[in-house]
């Protein structure tokens, strides 16, 4: 994969959108410009989103075959940056040390639901070539998507009523 070469151009979910190709991240209406390896890096988290990219895999991936000897310090400066810039969108990198990164899924729930329909559409394929230990392996992977989307939706829904049920002290009850 070239550096400018990716898996798709666009992410959203509500009031969260990713433009790959200006380099732009838009929350609520207000764009966030990223530098075009902060996008790079971006946009591979959220190709691999729901588990650990490698750094390695990271590297090579925004890099390519022309990776620089300074390539690990530079993602961990970019990735550095671009928590800073997206602090207040619900997109949180987590550092797996001495691993990786990986796009804290549960913050955007409509991204996890897009992983599952990818799951959905590799499962189909899978079903339809008869490669039965592949649809095996991506049945397991979208029950775990799905159970963790009902998780979080149960979890958000539950905080939400906590706050209707108990509001802040300086605000009346209705």
């Amino acid at each position: 994969m070239t550096t400018r070469q990716r898996l798709a151009e666009k992410a959203s979910h509500q009031g969260f959108e990713f433009d790959y190709n200006h380099n732009v991240v838009y929350f609520k209406g207000e764009g966030i410009h990223l530098s075009p390896h902060e996008a790079d890096i971006l946009q591979v988290l959220l190709n691999n989103r729901a588990r650990t990219t490698p750094l390695g895999l990271l590297i090579q991936q925004v890099y390519g075959s022309s990776e620089p000897e300074t390539a690990a310090v530079s993602i961990r400066v970019s990735v550095h940056s671009l928590r800073k810039k997206l602090r207040d969108t619900g997109i949180k990198i987590k550092a797996e040390p001495r691993v990786g990164y990986e796009i804290d899924a549960e913050a955007v729930p409509e991204l996890n639901r897009r992983l599952s329909d990818k799951i959905l559409i590799a499962l189909n394929t899978a079903k339809a070539s008869g490669e039965k230990e592949i649809v095996e392996q991506l049945q397991l992977a979208y029950d775990l998507a799905e159970t963790r989307r009902r998780q979080w939706l149960a979890s958000h829904q539950a905080g939400h009523q906590s706050a209707m049920i108990n509001p802040p002290a300086n605000e009346p009850s209705s």
